[in-house]
Formats: C-alpha cells, sequence, structure tokens
C-alpha cells in the first residue's frame, strides 16, 4: 500500500497538469518585464530598469474573459495595490520592529482584501512579495520619491501592455458593461491574521540575523502557504526545496559565465516566459527557472552579485528557513480552515432549512 503510494507520489511529481490560462499571458508577462529592461540597457541604467520590471509583474493580474473597460479597471487596482505595497515597504525599512509590524499588518489586509474580492491566483502574493522586497533594501529616505517613481511607471508600462492586448483581441467588447468585482461573504479573518503572523515573524527572522536578502524568507513562506491544504502546503514546500536546489545551479552558471548586461537582460526575459508557460503546470519545474530570474532581478548589479558563490549559498538557506516557516504556519492555517469550513457549513444548512421551513407554512 504504502509502496503504491510513494509511486503515485513520484509519478506525479514528474506530470505535467494542463494549464487554464492562455497561452497569451507567458509573453504578455515577457513583454512587461522586458521593456523597461530593454530601456534600462540603452540608457545604461540597469538597477533602476530592474525595479520597473519588477512592477512589470503586475500584468500577471489580467482577467481572463473579460471585457475591455472590467480589465483595464482591474489592472489599475492591482498596479495601486503594489505601488501602496511597495511605498510602505519603504518608508518603514527604517526600524526592525516597526518594519516587522507594519509588514504583518500588510500582509494581512492584503490577504484579507485580496480573498474577499475572490482575487484570481496569485492573489495576495506579488503584493506581498513587493512590500518584502522594498523592506529588505537599505533605508534611504532621499531615493524613496525615485523607486516610488520609477517602479510606478513599470506599472504604468504594464497597463499599456494590457491595454493595446485588450485592444486587439476584443475590439466586440469594447462597450461591454463592467463587472463587479465578485465578492466573497465566506472570508476567515483568522486565516488571515495566520498569514499576516507568518509574514512578520518571517521579515523579523531575516532582519534580527542581519541576513544579507531578508526579503527571500517571506516571499518563500508565502509561496509554501499558497497551497489548499496541508498536504498541497507541504508538497509544495518539497516542491520549492527541490525546485530552488536546481534552480541555484541555473543561476551560478549564469552569474559565473554571462557577464554582458544585454545577457543578462536576455535570460531574465526568457526565464520570466519559460516559468509563466510552467506555474501552473507543475511547481517545482517552475521554480527551478523562478530562482534564478528572481536572484538576477534582485540582485544584477549589485556588490554581492559578483560573488556567485556566497549569494546562493545565502539564497538557500533564506529559502529553506522560509519553506520552515510556511509549512509550520500551514499546519496552523489547515487546521483553522477546517475550523471555518465547518462553521460554513452549518451556517448554510441552518439558512436552508429556515426558507425550506418557511415555505412549509
Amino acid at each position: 500500500m504504502k509502496s503504491d503510494y510513494l509511486k503515485n507520489e513520484l509519478l506525479s511529481f514528474f506530470k505535467l497538469k494542463p494549464s487554464p490560462r492562455s497561452w497569451h499571458i507567458p509573453f504578455l508577462a515577457g513583454l512587461a518585464v522586458g521593456i523597461p529592461l530593454m530601456f534600462g540597457y540603452f540608457l545604461g541604467d540597469i538597477r533602476s530598469a530592474l525595479t520597473a520590471s519588477l512592477a512589470g509583474l503586475v500584468i500577471i493580474y489580467i482577467p481572463s474573459n473579460s471585457g475591455f473597460v472590467e480589465t483595464m479597471m482591474k489592472m489599475f487596482v492591482c498596479s495601486f495595490g503594489m505601488i501602496i505595497s511597495y511605498s510602505l515597504g519603504l518608508a518603514f525599512s527604517f526600524n526592525l520592529w516597526i518594519a516587522s509590524l507594519v509588514f504583518g499588518i500588510l500582509s494581512t489586509v492584503a490577504y484579507f482584501v485580496a480573498r474577499y474580492f475572490n482575487l484570481k491566483p496569485p492573489g495576495s502574493f506579488f503584493f506581498i512579495m513587493m512590500a518584502s522586497m522594498a523592506i529588505g533594501l537599505p533605508h534611504a529616505p532621499e531615493l524613496i520619491p525615485k523607486r516610488v517613481g520609477i517602479f510606478t511607471i513599470g506599472t504604468l508600462s504594464a497597463c499599456l501592455i494590457c491595454l493595446i492586448y485588450s485592444l486587439l483581441i476584443s475590439k466586440k467588447e469594447l462597450n461591454k458593461s463592467v463587472t463587479t468585482f465578485n465578492i466573497n461573504p465566506y472570508v476567515n479573518l483568522v486565516e488571515s491574521f495566520i498569514i499576516g503572523i507568518c509574514m512578520l515573524v518571517s521579515v523579523f527572522v531575516g532582519k534580527f540575523f542581519n541576513l544579507d536578502y531578508p526579503y527571500w524568507i517571506p516571499i518563500s513562506s508565502l509561496a509554501v502557504l499558497q497551497g489548499v491544504n496541508s498536504y498541497h502546503i507541504w508538497k509544495r514546500g518539497l516542491h520549492r526545496i527541490i525546485g530552488t536546489t536546481i534552480g541555484l545551479g541555473i543561476a551560478w552558471l549564469i552569474f559565473s559565465y554571462v557577464t554582458s548586461s544585454l545577457w543578462i537582460c536576455i535570460c531574465i526575459i526568457t526565464l520570466q516566459i519559460i516559468v509563466e508557460i510552467l506555474i501552473t503546470r507543475h511547481y517545482a519545474l517552475a521554480v527551478m527557472f523562478l530562482t534564478p530570474m528572481g536572484i538576477l532581478l534582485a540582485e544584477t548589479g549589485s556588490s554581492t552579485s559578483l560573488e556567485p558563490d556566497y549569494l546562493l549559498q545565502m539564497r538557500f538557506l533564506e529559502i529553506l528557513i522560509g519553506s520552515a516557516i510556511g509549512c509550520i504556519g500551514g499546519w496552523f492555517l489547515y487546521n483553522e480552515r477546517i475550523r471555518f469550513n465547518s462553521i460554513k457549513h452549518l451556517r448554510r444548512s441552518k439558512v436552508v432549512l429556515r426558507k425550506s421551513f418557511q415555505r412549509t407554512k
């Protein structure tokens, strides 16, 4: 019996799932990340271009099967949310305790709002990720306006790409009425608090021990917590560690042999397209390419990017710490979901019984 279970698990690891997303999305993501990079390369400012490229990831939230007006409305709302997250991360990164507390509160609110409005995957992930990466930067108040401005340009660039794409594919739907957000009345506030506490602990651990890349810990923890149940959470944690280990090898090869800024930009664009093709098909396989892409986006041009061995060792350590925190938080999260789902079903049953009783009168 156990051998059959292990066999099925092993087979599932090598199985690609069908993707529910349009095949256009990976290439749109490549454009949103790539266009700022190309501008930065030709203008001689790769570091600023990397910030704008990071903001371009907002295009992942482009809704499917929606009218033009609704699509653009959701894109602008998500862009605004990411700008707010990034700005708060920059503003409150000056103190360990304040940064951790603000990040925990922001994560709680972002998770709750994303669930309340039924925001499709990746949900609150990128909002929390942007705040995490901003908090990980050295605090420099004089650079905050510049960084926020560049980040805003990145989101506007992604929105422009989305605008052109929407006009090309939905000419017949330009006058389609706006669909309101689908409200989820069964949002669990305690679940949001668990996410917030995990994020608070993740940032606190990274900053308390003065790790060079503290933002990788909450990002890894949150990625694991995206699982839908306890089994899925632990499976994602394992997949993330395996995928990261292989991905670090790819990153080491890139940092060791690719020295041209142009080729680094091309690597980032290519990796982004591959990640978006694989992310809904096989998580571990996607992480193999997500790891080097994330490192290139975050560390290209920094002093530590010249020391790939040290950078990758720290990255692996922080992945382990973040995945461990995510798995522990996942245990609490899953048990809370059991309790919440039981209460929700009981409430629904009471409503159904009350309506049935009223009809019989």
